[in-house]
């Protein structure tokens, strides 16, 4: 399990939206101004559904499908919510009703984080976040493909094998992002709710606030609002 978190902990961060496309992307994260990571990655988006190859720093491929995630590299594992920057801003205009159709810049400011938008003819061009002392943009290149999404799809070897419970993935999924962190044999969840407060959850396989499976799940920082909407989304699924 621990090799699992560390495997997953470099993606920061479903909903599904109707855009298809072929693209290459570039990250760059930046720390007190300081470039910390790069991160290069060619993305097929079919109508929600999305394949990911990042190929630097770290060659690694994940994928949504059907509201299901996988990550892995020859065979990819049944993974949490992976949200990058486009699901993010997209799943906040969501949630707070904002239209997508929009072109130009748009900036929401939220008490604990910043996100910046650029689109040109209808697509996404750049997304940038700032979050505490942490700077991330993300910009698009949009080339055609011969390949078509079913025939990278069939190319990947997807198993519903998982290191958490898959009932975990349903709280995980209701944040904007969130980021997993291991603190000596337990996970610790840093996460960013849909009103842009912070969320922290701690998932242990020895003690916790909440059983879910063999698993604990505590949580140790939200808001009442949150709060609520986790416990009832573990009496949901328990």
């Amino acid at each position: 399990m621990k090799r699992f978190f560390l495997f997953f902990s470099i993606f920061i961060s479903v909903y599904i939206f109707p855009q298809s496309y072929h693209a290459f992307r570039l990250i760059f994260e930046y720390y007190k101004d300081q470039l910390q990571m790069v991160r290069y990655e060619e993305v097929f988006c079919k109508d929600g559904n999305k394949i990911v190859f990042v190929k630097v720093p770290k060659k690694i491929t994940w994928v949504k499908l059907n509201g299901k995630f996988y990550i892995g590299t020859e065979k990819l594992k049944l993974s949490p919510p992976i949200n990058d920057l486009e699901d993010v801003f997209y799943k906040y205009l969501d949630t707070h009703k904002l239209s997508r159709d929009f072109n130009g810049e748009i900036t929401i400011a939220e008490k604990l984080f910043t996100i910046k938008a650029v689109k040109t003819n209808g697509m996404l061009t750049k997304i940038v976040r700032k979050f505490s002392n942490i700077l991330t943009e993300m910009h698009f290149i949009y080339l055609p493909t011969t390949k078509t999404f079913e025939d990278i799809l069939s190319s990947l070897k997807l198993s519903d094998e998982s290191d958490l419970p898959y009932k975990i993935y349903s709280i995980l999924n209701k944040f904007l992002w969130f980021t997993p962190k291991i603190s000596k044999d337990n996970l610790e969840i840093y996460a960013i709710d849909k009103n842009g407060e912070e969320v922290i959850l701690e998932i242990s396989k020895k003690y916790g606030e909440f059983k879910i499976d063999s698993f604990y799940l505590t949580i140790k920082k939200s808001s009442k609002e949150t709060r609520e909407e986790i416990k009832n989304e573990i009496s949901r699924v328990n």
